[in-house]
């Protein structure tokens, strides 16, 4: 099974409103053409990246709808009652892991993952769109948010950035949105220790597909992660 974020880390994203969508309506954009809103007849689990389509050296690896929730339920707990700053930001994360868990219910998913560099994908494709202004917004709000978690081993600082990028030029005309999150965490006397992140979202034939793209080990590539996401979005636009 593909090994994901650890609770804490994936818990800081997700009250930065940065790596599940968030349930919704997405917003009609009148650039849109017949083949970006014709709905799809083509099963979702066949519109996934292929291991052939991954960036070279990544192997698709197991990973399911129960995982995700899974991993998000444990970081939920984990981080209960931990002090937020913002304090709004505590309210917006559980508001989005909420509504993640009906999305995810309907979503088809696959991972893969480079273990040279420690890339690992996940993609959704999810049964209905997704809100991008909301999370727009949210990740606007939470641009930057500071975790404090204290225990018997002393205490840890998580500090979560989030960061819009620009959506490929290939994809215009699509509603999307892309973004990088950098999570630091500090325990202690120790070195911090940073993370960067890449998600992408995109609304088109009444679908929402997804990307999530993080690393073991060194921060993932940019170009790689914007051509990966292009592609998928690709696949759906050009699917029967």
């Amino acid at each position: 099974m593909i090994k994901l974020c650890g609770a804490a880390r994936l818990g800081a994203m997700i009250m930065a409103a940065g790596v599940v969508i968030v349930a919704g309506c997405g917003s009609n954009d009148d650039s849109m053409g017949a083949t970006e809103t014709a709905p799809l007849s083509t099963a979702r689990e066949q519109l996934l990246l292929t291991e052939q389509e991954f960036p070279a050296g990544a192997k698709r690896e197991e990973v399911s709808i129960a995982d995700l929730l899974e991993v998000a339920e444990f970081a939920a707990e984990a981080l209960e009652g931990v002090p937020v700053t913002p304090p709004d930001c505590a309210r917006i994360g559980q508001e989005d892991r909420d509504q993640t868990k009906d999305l995810l219910a309907q979503s088809a998913v696959v991972g893969a993952k480079d273990e040279r560099s420690g890339a690992v994908y996940t993609e959704t494709i999810a049964g209905s769109a997704a809100d991008l202004s909301r999370i727009s917004a949210d990740n606007q709000a939470c641009s930057e948010v500071t975790m404090t978690h204290v225990d018997e081993g002393g205490t840890t600082t998580y500090l979560t950035k989030v960061e819009a990028l620009t959506v490929p030029a290939a994809l215009k005309g699509i509603e999307a949105i892309v973004y990088r999150t950098t999570s630091i965490s500090t325990y202690g006397e120790r070195k911090p220790s940073t993370s960067i992140d890449y998600t992408g979202h995109a609304v088109l034939r009444g679908v929402t597909v997804s990307l999530h793209v993080s690393s073991e080990r060194d921060a993932p590539n940019e170009s790689s992660f914007t051509k990966l996401f292009t592609d998928a979005v690709d696949k759906v636009r050009k699917a029967a």
